[in-house]
């Protein structure tokens, strides 16, 4: 069930959550956790588990899931949660209880797909008490770059821009980026920002 990428020595482990139907082959979480592996940190990820098509099930299952997957971390490893879409929501609400440092989100759900309201999970945000970064597309449809600017948020959260890409993490071709290259960038911030946790 869980995918173990990188060295057990590392001294951060970082759980990489997929988002809503997200599977091991899928290209974005790939070049992620490659990305993460390549700059010395160990990554363990997992299909989206198998459950009702309900919010507040697939919430579940997904804390349940990524719970499962931090119990890897050996005991010297500094827990880092995080993942894509609604796999970096849920980690945001399991960083006490499993003592995470910090956390990760690519393509953050800042409002559900069928509302702009983003006042809940923002607030959601607000509580967090580790840092936190972010790298979302600038025309992300759950949270784009002019929404975002509107939003109050922590100031131990860091955002990070991928010029033109959607909440798939895909920029268009015509925008001269690719997604491996905005990725490869992503990573290389996400090294630094896991190396200055404590």
């Amino acid at each position: 069930m869980f995918s173990w990428l990188g060295s057990k020595s590392a001294s951060h482990l970082v759980v990489l959550a997929p988002g809503d139907a997200g599977r091991l082959l899928d290209t974005a979480p790939t070049l992620v956790a490659q990305g993460l592996v390549d700059a010395g940190f160990a990554v363990v990820r997992f299909d989206f588990p198998a459950c009702a098509d309900d919010d507040a099930v697939r919430d579940l299952a997904l804390a349940k899931a990524i719970r499962g997957a931090a119990s890897h971390r050996q005991p010297h490893q500094r827990l880092v949660l995080g993942g894509l879409s609604r796999g970096a929501r849920v980690s945001v609400s399991l960083v006490d209880e499993l003592g995470a440092v910090g956390v990760l989100g690519f393509g953050y759900p800042f409002h559900p797909r069928s509302s702009p309201d983003a006042r809940e999970r923002v607030s959601q945000l607000q509580r967090l008490n580790v840092p936190m970064l972010i790298c979302q597309g600038t025309r992300d449809s759950h949270g784009n770059q002019q929404q975002i600017r509107g939003y109050r948020l922590p100031e131990i959260l860091r955002l990070h821009w991928l010029e033109d890409a959607n909440h798939a993490l895909h920029p268009r071709p015509r925008s001269g980026h690719t997604q491996a290259e905005q990725l490869a960038a992503a990573c290389g911030i996400a090294a630094a920002f896991i190396r200055g946790l404590s």
